[in-house]
């Protein structure tokens, strides 16, 4: 009956064939993609628990059951459990899982020893223990100090006697000892003397009470005598400089007040630079100096100060350019006196003695430091270049009468052979010389002694 049936529907059955095998081919493609998409849910399955047991240190995540695959026998369905025996025996993954993570061995720290000069922190309960910083670099061994080298010694100050050195055998002096030597002496001499004397450095009005001492002093008889003709001219050249010496005029300043010194001096005769090597010298014996640049007109003049201020330690006030100088050394004395300075050494203008406007701004500074700082300035030094001969000595007297000079510095001795000034200065102004200079060096400004000077410049010859 059925083959009846199959025979009258055979056409039919054809297309119930070829529906069923494709209904049968959908099944297994719909199996397939089934198995396949339970596949990658499985191992999507897999990662995440393997992320969530990293980030939330639990253990490995249960076994994911396989899903049936379905109720066809078809031959496609028994052979798609191999991936899920794979999803079933995940060994390496449970062997990872059970080692503790790093994150585990955070949670228990091991009690590390804390390094030698640090403490080590303990976590409070409930934090997560912080990861050990990094242990500090070490330090660099400190360089070693490099040896000092000794310190060289200064050079030895020049003598006086070597400072007078050209005077001693170029100026008068070399001079009168030739006379001396050259000839048979006799009465003669003292015309011999009176030439060497009058045509010296040392100044008319000084060559002649030399040349009266002589004659007055000596007979006919001691005249022929080289060693007493010398020996006198000594004596009374020394008596000049000692009577100068003595006329020592300078003030004295009221308790807690700076002592002023005001400076003259010319261009060029080493105004500036004495300034320079006298606050040198005090701030050696432990004072405190300022220094006023009252020389507003002649360029560079308060550079050049300033220079020397820092050179040796000491404050210095200046102006400005073409400022009124008396204004300047006003503010000046009275800022030393504020910054309570032991003393105060102030620059002026050095424009040629003859000009009568610059003899009558010294005036007026002079009167503006006394209204500063009563009683100042204590102290009026003249600078003079020992190379001028003569022309210092007129100098002087031109300053003297605009300031009263209280004292002379005489610089520039080593370079000239016209030492012998010194000795007019003294006999003709009666001014004291207080320092003199015989070379570049800071202690080649050194103070005047009369008697060594004396020695040093009538002493045997060399």
């Amino acid at each position: 009956m059925m083959l009846e049936i199959l025979n009258g529907y055979a056409p039919q059955t054809a297309d119930a064939s070829t529906i069923a095998l494709v209904v049968v081919v959908a099944v297994l493609v719909a199996i397939v993609v089934y198995v396949l998409r339970g596949k990658e849910d499985q191992e999507a399955d897999a990662g995440k628990a393997e992320a969530e047991e990293a980030k939330a240190l639990e253990p490995a995540p249960k076994k994911v059951e396989p899903e049936p695959a379905g109720e066809s026998s078809s031959p496609a369905e028994t052979k798609e459990p191999e991936p899920e025996e794979k999803a079933e025996e995940p060994k390496p993954e449970e062997e990872k899982a059970e080692e503790p993570a790093p994150e585990d061995q955070a949670e228990e720290p091991e009690a590390e020893e804390p390094e030698p000069g640090e403490k080590a922190e303990e976590p409070e309960p409930g934090e997560k223990a912080e990861e050990p910083e990094p242990e500090p670099e070490p330090e660099p061994e400190p360089e070693p100090e490099p040896v000092a080298e000794p310190v060289p010694k200064p050079e030895p100050r020049k003598s006086l006697r070597e400072g007078l050195g050209k005077t001693r055998k170029e100026g008068f002096i070399a001079r009168l000892s030739s006379v001396f030597k050259s000839k048979k002496i006799d009465e003669s001499i003292v015309d011999d003397v009176e030439e060497v004397l009058f045509t010296s450095d040392i100044g008319v009005r000084t060559a002649d009470k030399l040349l009266d001492a002589v004659r007055d002093g000596l007979g006919r008889n001691e005249l022929k005598s080289a060693d007493k003709v010398w020996g006198l001219l000594r004596e009374h050249a020394q008596e000049m400089l000692a009577t100068a010496s003595a006329n020592n005029k300078i003030g004295t300043p009221e308790a807690g007040q700076p002592f002023v010194t005001m400076v003259l001096g010319v261009n060029g005769a080493g105004k500036t630079t004495s300034i320079g090597k006298i606050a040198n010298k005090l701030i050696d014996d432990g004072k405190k100096v300022h220094l006023i640049a009252g020389d507003t007109f002649r360029a560079a003049a308060a550079e050049q100060l300033e220079v020397w201020g820092k050179r040796v330690g000491a404050e210095v006030f200046r102006g400005k350019e073409g400022a009124d100088p008396a204004s300047v050394v006003f503010d000046g004395v009275r800022a030393a006196v504020e910054a309570g300075a032991d003393n105060v050494l102030v620059d002026t203008a050095g424009r040629l003695h003859t000009q009568v406007n610059l003899m009558e701004e010294l005036r007026k500074v002079r009167r503006v430091m006394g209204k500063a700082i009563a009683g100042s300035p204590h102290e009026v030094l003249m600078v003079l270049d020992a190379t001028t001969g003569q022309n210092a000595i007129e100098q002087a007297k031109q300053f003297n009468e605009a300031t009263d000079v209280t004292g002379i510095i005489l610089t520039k001795l080593d370079g000239t052979a016209k030492g012998g000034v010194v000795i007019g200065v003294c006999d003709e102004l009666q001014i004291p010389i207080k320092l003199i200079g015989i070379g570049e060096r800071v202690g080649d400004l050194r103070s005047f002694e009369a008697d060594e000077f004396v020695e040093a410049l009538f002493g045997d010859s060399d």
